[in-house]
């Protein structure tokens, strides 16, 4: 009797297994399908960079591109300077272990 049931249950383990499987594999496949590939990556890349030179060429913005840019480059140093100072500013870390009993 009990050699029936294991029976069934192996089969009915086998058949959830390749369910799962089987839903995977096309959760995979959907996804090798729409990813993008390096060729189209660049393309994109040259597009934008396409775009970029239009717009430097147009001029016609509230802001020039260099300036900008320049506000960017501040921003930036700003802060990478803001960052070093925090960073020298700890002095000590304190490091606490907890014993046997629970105790720091």
């Amino acid at each position: 009797m009990e050699n029936i049931w294991l029976d069934k249950l192996w089969v009915l383990l086998a058949a959830v297994f390749s369910w799962i499987a089987n839903r995977l594999t096309g959760k995979i496949d959907d996804l090798e399908k729409n990813k993008a590939t390096n060729s189209s990556l660049g393309r994109v890349a040259d597009h934008a960079r396409a775009l970029d030179k239009k717009i430097d060429e147009l001029s016609h913005t509230a802001l020039p591109r260099v300036e900008v840019q320049q506000a960017h480059e501040k921003i930036h140093e700003r802060l990478n300077s803001m960052e070093r100072n925090k960073s020298d500013r700890i002095k000590n870390v304190r490091v606490h272990h907890k014993d046997k009993n629970g105790e720091s």
